[in-house]
């Protein structure tokens, strides 16, 4: 990863699938390895080309509430291959996202940091 692209916000680790898809074209892309009030690593099975804009979409629950679909743009910044044979992880920067999906991305993020804290990291 390129020492040019510093993030601004800690990202934390997705403990399941999270899957991830192109909102223009529903193809899946890939699933979110981390994600941050601005930012997500992917791990995708092919590589995405860097500055490339995607418009995508998942879902995110927090606490005991349903599942909530987040729609947001992201601009790819840099891409390089897993250890995995056929896996890329790919760092993305979120550009474009509604004021509710961010309420709901930063509430996700505060659960995580909770859990962390209860279980002392």
């Amino acid at each position: 990863m390129s020492g040019a692209h510093q993030r601004r916000h800690a990202r934390k680790p997705v403990g399941h699938a999270l899957m991830i898809s192109n909102s223009m074209t529903g193809e899946t892309l890939g699933r979110v390895g981390n994600l941050s009030a601005d930012g997500m690593m992917l791990i995708t099975s092919r590589p995405m080309h860097e500055g490339w804009y995607f418009q995508v979409g998942f879902a995110l629950q927090v606490g005991k509430l349903p599942a909530k679909r987040l729609d947001v743009g992201i601009q790819c910044l840099w891409t390089e291959a897993a250890r995995t044979a056929g896996s890329h992880w790919t760092g993305c920067k979120i550009i474009d996202i509604g004021e509710e999906d961010q309420q709901m991305l930063l509430r996700w993020l505060e659960q995580q940091n909770e859990a962390e804290a209860a279980h002392g990291r």
